[in-house]
């Protein structure tokens, strides 16, 4: 899989910013980006002269916030030296802005920080949904560790992709372990099999494990890491909550899971999903795998359908 080459980082100057960063310097590490963009989106630019003169700001706006941000970044990524950095700070609506900077820039991966605050996921989701690149939603009390990767595995070719960049950040960190969840259910009127629940659900997670087999041989496992699968039979609850209570139980560091994005109907099923994880997941980074140059925003998908 390729690795995260062009990286835009979302920084609004709250005391969240500084976890973000230092999360970014961790991925960076790891997957060498060939540029890595910071930018701030501010509603307007335009500060009336008595304001400026009240806060001693002498230059224009987007330049006094440009400095703020190197030194925030300074503070809190202490190997910035060694990558290509660039400093954006834009005017308008963050939603739109942030979906056109990640098509003008081209790139592969954006990451957001998430506070644990009532409506802090409505722009996180609307814009994993839409966006062509892969996400990376760093919660308030992310650690810089990647021992255990719990990646979501429903042996989609978005599975595959996501599987793949779980082995190859679990190569990068000695010790490091990937597990496999795969969430199955007992179908709607199983009773008329004659068979019980427990029966049916056996039958279930065996067709499970044979598509787990199958899938495994399109994967290119480094001989030093293993996949530890996990057959998770789903009774009552939604799948993202399934997903939350394996990784806290394992104590992940990292929730990974594919998305679709080519069509309209696919982007729909985001929500399905991956959506609920981004909105719900609260204390594990969420890595949301799209596949760059396939995933269009919903206009580009209709004028293909």
């Amino acid at each position: 899989m390729d690795r995260f080459k062009r990286l835009l980082i979302g920084i609004d100057f709250t005391e969240f910013d500084a976890n973000v960063i230092r999360y970014t310097e961790f991925i960076s590490n790891l997957s060498q980006p060939e540029k890595i963009y910071f930018i701030h989106v501010h509603n307007s630019l335009d500060l009336p002269e008595e304001v400026r003169k009240e806060l001693s700001i002498e230059e224009p706006l987007d330049e006094y916030l440009k400095d703020e941000m190197k030194q925030v970044v300074a503070n809190n990524f202490t190997s910035h030296q060694n990558f290509d950095i660039e400093y954006m700070v834009v005017e308008g609506a963050p939603f739109p802005q942030m979906l056109h900077w990640v098509k003008v820039k081209e790139v592969d991966l954006t990451i957001l920080g998430k506070k644990n605050s009532k409506g802090s996921g409505v722009f996180l989701t609307r814009f994993t949904r839409r966006t062509a690149s892969s996400v990376l939603i760093i919660p308030e009390k992310a650690e810089t560790v990647l021992d255990t990767i719990l990646v979501c595995n429903d042996f989609s070719v978005n599975s595959e992709l996501s599987t793949q960049k779980a082995l190859e950040f679990a190569h990068l960190i000695p010790n490091s372990t990937v597990y496999s969840q795969h969430i199955f259910n007992v179908p709607v009127g199983f009773h008329k099999s004659g068979k019980s629940f427990d029966e049916v659900a056996a039958i279930m997670k065996k067709h499970a494990i044979t598509r787990y087999r199958e899938f495994e041989q399109n994967i290119e496992n480094p001989d030093d890491v293993y996949i530890t699968p996990i057959f998770t039979l789903n009774k009552k609850s939604d799948p993202a909550t399934l997903v939350q209570k394996t990784a806290d139980s394992m104590q992940a560091k990292m929730v990974i899971v594919g998305s679709k994005g080519r069509t309209f109907a696919a982007s729909i099923f985001l929500g399905s999903f991956a959506e609920c994880l981004v909105r719900e997941q609260a204390d594990v980074p969420l890595l949301v795998i799209k596949r760059k140059n396939e995933n269009m925003d919903v206009i580009d998908a209709l004028k293909n359908i």
